[in-house]
């Protein structure tokens, strides 16, 4: 049976996979269009002898988003389940991405740097609420608001205020090589070399979401100020080596450097791809040359500069979805891990892509259909990466592409989405409705979810209506526990769970359920701050299948 005629009988997307993969195994045609001085036209990927239906639908994606290279990691529980490696790692040489291949991560490694302080604050080194000036051994202060601190807990939620404006953004800009000599005190302190009033917000600290890669950088400089150590050296001994990770942000360090991958920018025609990145040419990359001072970690790049595979990566991920272990080795107490990874920011940032947020690990229910993920994403200089597990079936992925068209976010890439679709698809434990589990103790300062803590800025409180007794837990920590969206007008909330909505009012003792009304035995209530929801009704609402022990 010819091509043509076998095509008709198919489904569209599995034809349009096997047309895909048949473009990709022709050779490269004679007329094709030449590459652009110092770019390189995305050549044919190399096809398996035996391609599975996995390698044909990555392949097929990677054709139609014009990937130039892609790794991913697939684990669950305490072990890799797959690995694989398409495309290119090096467009100039032919070099082949494998699961080996390290990428630069971009802001994955922010929670690598909420890990390395988070291990300080384990023991007991200083308090999320703490001031950061305390231990920065100056004062920072919103020139705004000079009368209000910045914490630990701000910085690690991107709600501190210090923004990615003013002095920094324009040295990333034009001068980054200056990052590895600057004082930060110069860039914090009224005074300073390179302070700048539009480095703070207009709002006080605490108050409101802005990401900033500035803020993870200050939490890098406190991870050296803590310790006394380089903070690139301080993770290396106290992460990547535990965990057996070839990995670093420093790159002179990887032993594995000749396959680190190179990043790339596309023209607007998709035709040609722009080293960005990592392009060393075979040879080895010299140790950056740091000169400033201890406390200063901007040059070493806490936001966004480490280089990991993604089968090295999936370790780190899988420590933090074990509560802080992989297999017999810990990286953070267990309730350290859960409390990173606790819901602390609500809201809606940058157009929806930030809803939720723990320390420094972003919570997502955009990634894949119906899913609650925990962990981050990047994009820098070309490269997208995606590291996200979900906390109950104790499943995840991570992925890379060094390259690609990146557009039509909604809120993340369409091709972040594909990938992230299919390798689920292929490999997560399929819905079994198995119900939540919520243990609370009246007056307790955490909750938990399946046997993972949820910690909690209000005490839990249970109630008495009659003979029954009613748990109310802060708005934030019910979101956190029935895995639902959450969004808030005044004293109104509203939980999405699905296709479900569930609106109430603080004072009200009624709960408005996909436009109809339902009673409540009692109305929620301001606390210290927190607004306090009545969750077995909640969760009833939003058709849950929950179990609550009180």
């Amino acid at each position: 049976m010819s091509f043509t005629s076998f095509s008709k009988h198919l489904p569209a997307v599995l034809a349009g996979t096997i047309l895909a993969l048949s473009f990709l195994t022709q050779p490269a045609q004679a007329n094709q269009p030449e590459s652009s001085p110092g770019c390189f036209a995305l050549q044919p990927y190399k096809v398996p002898a035996k391609p599975t239906a996995l390698d044909k639908k990555l392949l097929a994606a990677m054709e139609e988003y014009k990937v130039v290279g892609l790794s991913a990691t697939v684990f669950r529980d305490n072990k890799i389940v797959w690995s694989g490696g398409y495309g290119w790692a090096n467009l100039e040489t032919e070099r082949p991405v494998t699961p080996d291949t390290l990428f630069r991560v971009a802001s994955l490694s922010k929670m690598v740097t909420a890990t390395a302080l988070m291990q300080l604050y384990d023991q007991g080194k200083f308090g999320l609420d703490d001031d950061i000036s305390k231990y920065l051994g100056y004062q920072v202060r919103n020139p705004n608001y000079p009368t209000t601190k910045i914490t630990f807990r701000q910085l690690l939620t991107h709600t501190s205020g210090i923004l990615d404006c003013g002095a920094y953004d324009g040295i990333v800009a034009e001068n980054p090589a200056l990052l590895h000599d600057i004082d930060i005190k110069d860039i914090l302190v009224p005074g300073g070399q390179y302070y700048q009033s539009a480095t703070f917000a207009n709002y006080p600290p605490g108050s409101q979401f802005s990401y900033s890669n500035f803020g993870t950088g200050i939490a890098g400089s406190l991870v050296e100020k803590i310790s006394g150590m380089p903070f690139d050296k301080y993770c290396t001994k106290f992460i990547f080596k535990p965990l057996n990770m070839d990995a670093s942000f420093e790159p002179a360090d990887i032993k594995n450097w000749q396959n680190i991958a190179v990043l790339y920018r596309p023209d607007r025609q998709l035709a040609n791809f722009r080293p960005t990145k990592d392009a060393y040419n075979g040879t080895k990359p010299e140790p950056t040359a740091i000169t400033a001072p201890l406390g200063s970690a901007l040059g070493r790049s806490p936001a966004g500069g480490l280089r990991s595979s993604t089968a090295d990566f999936s370790k780190f991920m899988q420590a933090h979805m074990n509560g802080g272990a992989y297999k017999r080795t810990r990286i953070l107490k267990a309730d350290t891990s859960d409390l990173m990874h606790s819901m602390q920011w609500f809201g809606y940032s940058m157009d929806g892509f930030y809803k939720q947020k723990g320390l420094n690990f972003h919570i997502t229910d955009d990634l894949v259909p119906s899913k609650r993920l925990v962990g981050h994403s990047g994009e820098a200089y070309g490269l997208s990466s995606d590291a996200y597990y979900d906390p109950d079936s104790k499943f995840g992925i991570v992925f890379m592409l060094n390259g690609a068209k990146l557009t039509d976010a909604n809120p993340y890439y369409r091709v972040e989405n594909a990938i992230a679709e299919t390798l689920f698809d292929s490999f997560a434990p399929k819905n079994t409705n198995k119900h939540k589990q919520i243990k609370a103790k009246k007056n307790a300062s955490f909750i938990t979810v399946n046997q993972r803590k949820l910690f909690l800025p209000e005490p839990a409180v249970i109630a008495k209506s009659g003979k029954a007794q009613i748990l109310f837990l802060p708005a934030i920590s019910t979101a956190d526990a029935l895995s639902a969206e959450i969004s808030q007008q005044g004293n109104q909330l509203t939980f999405t769970y699905g296709s479900n909505k569930a609106a109430l009012t603080v004072g009200q003792t009624e709960l408005f359920v996909n436009g109809a009304t339902r009673p409540l035995p009692q109305a929620p209530y301001k606390q210290n701050g927190q607004i306090m929801v009545p969750v077995r009704e909640l969760a009833d609402a939003l058709k849950m299948n929950v179990k609550i022990r009180l």
